[in-house]
């Protein structure tokens, strides 16, 4: 996880507090401030302000029903009690998990505090998102993708200038999203700088725990999945994480369409089937592109290609950007064929890149399948080219 500031020194608290409501006083009045906001409250600031919120006015409330993907985060609630459970019998802290979205769905505190927390709408079912109530430690942490520690008038809003709070994103090892974020939230008078840092350690704490639970899982879909004896194919779960594999030179995430199914591209493995699993998915390789082809189309934009494939049973898409984009166009352009000399001077500005160039072409023709032929360099004769340039 990344790095993240603490908010503020327990001994000049009371000063520095001071000098941040005089920071924030000043950025929303247009008047030079005695000193900048910290860069991350700072970025902060400027998404919120650019999306048209006004400090001044209390932000509406945003209610949300979780969801099954939403409410993900309540299945870490007994590790998170179990580690900051304790922290909650001081009646001056407030323990929060938000789900992805910045809706909180849980917390725990004493019954003073929470009834404080109340009267903002900082509570189970509402949206702490920074779109809903501009710069939070929820909203803030989920936005920048660190743990963020937000003290007093660092908040967009001036009706949470009351508050500091600390939180920390928690992320799924499965999609390197956050599954949700854990927060603790003081009264300005009681914050403790060092909450960022309790945060950020329970955070990572889970994240291992959940790297290792996934490691786990790939384990069991691998044991519990009839793979072939030989040949290439690759077992992954439904993120895409490779299980197992025989013959694919492959390793850990693939990225797979919507809903793997029938022929699709991967990249790195071309063309292949998916058959599902439990669990995941078997791939294969499908052969090349012109083996499976009803329709093989090649369409250029001015930056970028894109190869689509229409068969009887499914469709596949592969993009090409960058030199390999330039090299299939400028083949394209030249239907007869080019040599490699010619490719280089074209792409690369010098005839004596031909390496670059047959290194490239190989990279295609492993993703794709024989797409590009040689001596002289030209493409497949079956391809359809669509120019949109």
């Amino acid at each position: 996880m990344g790095s993240y500031d603490v908010a503020f020194a327990q001994s000049d608290e009371g000063s520095h507090r001071e000098v941040l409501e005089r920071i924030h006083a000043a950025w929303f009045s247009g008047d030079r401030p005695p000193a900048q906001p910290r860069p991350v409250i700072r970025d902060s600031w400027l998404r919120v302000r650019r999306a048209g919120m006004n400090p001044a006015k209390i932000p509406a409330t945003v209610e949300s029903e979780p969801d099954a993907g939403d409410a993900a985060i309540l299945t870490l609630l007994p590790v998170i009690e179990s580690i900051l459970g304790p922290l909650v019998d001081d009646s001056r802290v407030l323990l929060v998990l938000s789900d992805a979205q910045g809706t909180i769905r849980w917390r725990s505190g004493e019954r003073a505090i929470m009834k404080r927390a109340d009267e903002f709408s900082f509570q189970p079912g509402n949206r702490w998102s920074e779109k809903a109530v501009g710069t939070n430690a929820i909203g803030t942490a989920l936005s920048a993708g660190i743990p963020v520690h937000v003290h007093a008038a660092e908040h967009f809003c001036v009706s949470h200038h009351a508050w500091s709070c600390a939180a920390a994103p928690v992320i799924d090892p499965r999609t390197m999203r956050p599954l949700g974020a854990i927060d603790l939230s003081f009264p300005v008078e009681d914050a403790n700088p060092m909450a960022i840092a309790l945060v950020a350690s329970v955070a990572r704490q889970i994240g291992v725990e959940l790297k290792a639970e996934h490691g786990r899982s790939l384990d069991r879909l691998t044991a519990s999945t009839r793979t072939p004896v030989s040949g290439r194919w690759a077992l992954v779960d439904d993120w895409g994480w490779v299980a197992a594999a025989g013959e694919m030179p492959t390793k850990g995430k693939l990225r797979l369409p919507g809903n793997p199914q029938g022929v699709f591209t991967v990249d790195r493995l071309g063309l292949v089937t998916g058959d599902r699993v439990a669990g995941g998915w078997l791939l294969r390789p499908a052969g090349t592109w012109a083996s499976v082809q009803e329709r093989l189309e090649l369409t250029l934009s001015e930056h970028r290609c894109r190869f689509t494939v229409q068969g009887s049973t499914a469709g596949a898409t592969h993009e090409l950007q960058g030199r390999r984009a330039q090299i299939v166009a400028w083949l394209a352009d030249h239907p007869a064929g080019v040599s490699a000399r010619e490719l280089a001077e074209a792409v690369y500005g010098r005839p004596d890149a031909t390496a670059a160039v047959r290194a490239e072409i190989c990279r295609i023709n492993g993703e794709l399948g024989t797409v590009v032929h040689s001596r002289p360099y030209r493409l497949d004769d079956q391809i359809k080219v669509i120019d949109g340039r």
